[in-house]
């Protein structure tokens, strides 16, 4: 059981994966309240806690009566941090729409809603997690917006969410999110957009067997239509659902006056009271002013007091006295120090600008004096206490180097420090400028070793790796020790290969995503892997490690592609190949995949047919929507299947074959396996000659049964649409000199085309019966296309 003091815990009423809430009574107040306490599991990690406290540092800054109102923030006995919050009875909008709710009311929650989300947008925060689960209602009836966990804060660009997990509910979620790209303002408006159809229909646009499915169909699907008794909402529904942003909304305002132009009859009833979203309210401070707060308590606590029993009573850092600027200073409240403890700073600073005067004078006639902002970067503040990992007060540690350094994002190119205010790493800056890279001697001498502030930030950086602290929190996570190591020393193989493992360890997030079938999860792991490794834009390895994690991902859905594509299911082949490319965007294949599905049955496709023994038969290309022919003559190989599998059987000798060369010549011993042509071997891969019509359509039909689809040799206008044949051998036609069908008792049966013999430069016309061959007459196929 929780335990609590100043509250009585009643029963737990909801859990996840980062926490429980719980029903309790302030006994101070004698009021129920729900109390948010954070996952035992995850208490020791220093990133969960600060996405925790920032949840509730930014509600506490946000005072709206359509936002959840935070009351208490702290720790308990055990150790977890907890804040307390609203108590709202009136359960949630999934709850209701399931229930049935009519317009007027989901109208009025919508309403509620956007002037919430329009409040949070005017002080720099954007929601990301906007859905029904989210939306509470209060013992008025009164929509409330709530878990604030992942939203995003603009004003300063970074994310309160570590990069990795899971951002938005899939079926409410943006396509930008989705993509794991960027998202501003726009990206909770389509959310509300998909929170206006859920109320109507009943059910999200957009489901799926998983969350990648829903999360591609919010990228590439169409937006879908309302019932029909809703259809005056479908405008404003098709633009808050817009795929680009630009599309949609520009702000909060413009969806509520769309609103009222759909529903004008309930106008009235949300325009009358709505809040414009950007009218400051003067009572909630900005997160810049909680953060320095709470920042300013901290750095001012004495060692003695940290090192102290958590307090049972309410934590003074987080109430409304703390963090208004008229409160009185922490320090105020403390016992006075003695005399040699409020001095102590100043003879400190003194010293240290005494001893490096000295040095410097020293140096003086040798070479133009460095100027080392020794109070800024070295010594610290005369009202706060030195920090206990402070080895030397004129030793820059790297702890005190990266305090030095401006805030950033966690995963961002290394970037310059600012000019101001001047730094010791701007002094290393100068100095590899001038040197190339690395601590000249001359620098070296001025930073009185006790401590190597690269093998401190390379130990620090190991420090965190092994933490788990790979990319956050800010300020005390691997990569940033490791990328301050190759600031100081870039060709430092310790820093390198600590980035290389911080990368390596997201790409075994991402693969252990991959086998439990997180598709989007997966991904956002190795963007973050590729984000890291451009810190060392030459680790080919970790490069390829990464290509080939998207190859793996990417691979099955190749597969599916191939497979759809051999059946010309062109809508299949298609979704497949998009959901590869979405896994592997590199990927080659796929964007050929997708380029072959668009040319399927269009006229110049060409293709080939299996056979049940899954060799393949010659290649087609697809003439038009009826008919394929064959790119060239039957082959002497191709030939053989048929002759070694019915031919022989059913042919009990073969043809008479002439020569083209002699007018009166017999056969003289030729057939197909010996044409008798002179002036080079006739291969397996050259045009069968000597068959006659009767054996060239005998081929057709085993060729049918082989493959099931419907073989038959090409009629004169499919000769002449087709001609793209080799020019040795002429063919025979679908037609017959006298009139009759081509084969069946026709003497003058129709041969088309050139050969290799001098006679035929020219196209002409050859007749000859059924049974009769020459060694300049071999045939093509065509193949009848299904509907």
């Amino acid at each position: 059981m929780i335990e609590i003091p100043g509250y009585q815990i009643k029963r737990e009423i909801g859990t996840g994966g980062m926490a429980s809430v719980h029903l309790a009574v302030q006994t101070s107040l004698e009021r129920e309240v729900a109390i948010k306490v954070m996952a035992p599991a995850l208490a020791a990690d220093p990133q969960f806690s600060k996405r925790f406290l920032q949840e509730a540092r930014m509600l506490a800054s946000l005072a709206h009566p359509n936002i959840v109102a935070v009351y208490d923030v702290g720790v308990t006995p055990a150790q977890l941090h907890y804040f307390s919050m609203q108590y709202l009875a009136g359960g949630d909008l999934a709850s209701r729409v399931q229930r049935g709710i009519e317009e007027r009311e989901l109208v009025l929650t919508l309403a509620g809603v956007a002037r919430a989300i329009g409040y949070a947008h005017a002080r720099g925060y954007v929601h990301r997690d906007v859905a029904p689960g989210n939306v509470l209602f209060d013992a008025n009836n009164n929509p409330v917006l709530t878990d604030f966990g992942i939203a995003l804060a603009t004003v300063t660009g970074g994310h309160v969410t570590s990069s990795g997990f899971s951002v938005g509910t899939s079926h409410y979620m943006s396509p930008e999110q989705a993509r794991g790209g960027d998202v501003d303002s726009r990206s909770d408006i389509y959310s509300l957009g998909v929170l206006a159809f859920f109320g109507l229909a009943r059910r999200p646009p957009y489901d799926g067997a998983d969350g990648f499915a829903v999360a591609y169909a919010h990228v590439f699907e169409p937006i879908p239509r309302l019932p029909t008794q809703f259809v005056h909402w479908q405008p404003l529904i098709d633009r808050a659902l817009a795929k680009d942003p630009k599309d949609r909304y520009a702000n909060i305002e413009q969806f509520l006056d769309a609103m009222a132009a759909v529903v004008p009859q309930y106008a009235a009833l949300f325009r009358e009271d709505a809040v414009p979203a950007a009218t400051p309210v003067a009572a909630a401070p900005s997160p810049a002013e909680v953060n320095d707060a709470t920042t300013r308590v901290m750095q001012r606590a004495p060692a003695a007091e940290a090192k102290a029993p958590i307090p049972t009573a309410k934590p003074a850092a987080v109430h409304a006295p703390v963090l208004q600027k008229s409160a009185p200073p922490i320090a105020a409240t403390r016992a006075p120090r003695s005399s040699l403890a409020r001095f102590w700073p100043l003879l400190i600073l003194g010293a240290g600008v005494a001893l490096i005067g000295f040095a410097l004078l020293s140096r003086s006639s040798k070479r133009a004096p460095l100027q080392l902002p020794v109070a800024a970067a070295i010594v610290p503040a005369a009202t706060s206490t030195p920090p206990a990992s402070t080895v030397s007060t004129t030793q820059p540690t790297a702890a005190a180097i990266t305090t030095a350094l401006p805030a950033e994002s966690a995963i961002t190119p290394i970037a310059a420090p600012p000019a101001q205010p001047v730094s010791a790493m701007d002094v290393i800056d100068a100095n590899e400028a001038q040197t190339g890279g690395g601590l000249s001697a001359d620098l070296a001498n001025q930073f009185p070793t006790v401590v190597d502030p690269l093998e401190d930030a390379i130990r620090a950086g190991r420090v965190a790796l092994a933490a788990q602290r790979l990319t956050s929190p800010p300020g005390d996570n691997a990569f940033e020790r490791f990328r301050l190591a190759l600031r100081i020393e870039p060709k430092s193989k310790q820093a390198r290969q600590g980035i290389a493992d911080i990368a390596k360890k997201y790409i075994d997030y991402a693969d252990k995503n991959l086998a439990g079938g997180d598709m989007a999860q997966f991904d956002q792991y190795l963007k973050r892997a590729a984000d890291v490794d451009k810190a060392v834009p030459d680790d080919v390895d970790t490069a390829r490690l990464i290509a080939l994690s998207r190859q793996k991902a990417a691979a099955p859905w190749l597969d599916k592609g191939k497979v759809a594509a051999a059946a010309w299911d062109k809508s299949g082949a298609k979704t497949a190949y998009e959901k590869a490319l979405l896994l592997d965007p590199d990927s080659t294949q796929a964007r050929d995949g997708i380029k072959y599905v668009a040319m399927i049955g269009e006229p110049g496709f060409a293709f080939r047919d299996k056979s049940g023994d899954g060799t393949q038969g010659p290649e087609l290309v697809v003439l038009d929507a009826k008919v394929a022919v064959a790119r060239h003559e039957v082959t002497r190989g191709e030939f053989r299947r048929f002759w070694n599998a019915a031919g022989n059987a059913q042919f009990a000798k073969d043809a008479e074959c002439g020569d083209r060369e002699r007018m009166f010549s017999g056969s003289g011993g030729r057939d197909w396996q010996k044409p008798g042509i002179e002036g080079g071997e006739w291969g397996d891969d050259q045009p069968v000659v000597c068959v006659s019509i009767a054996q060239a359509i005998a081929y057709a039909q085993w060729l049918s049964r082989e493959t099931g689809k419907r073989y038959r040799l090409p009629t004169s206008g499919e000769f002449d649409r087709a001609r793209t044949a080799s020019g040795k051998v002429r063919v025979w036609i679908d037609a017959c000199g006298i009139g009759a069908k081509a084969g069946e008792g026709c003497g003058k049966n129709v041969a088309r085309g050139r050969s290799w013999a001098a006679k035929d430069a020219t196209d002409t016309n050859d007749f000859r019966g059924n049974n009769a061959a020459q060694n300049t007459i071999g045939f093509r196929i065509a193949r009848d296309l299904e509907k």
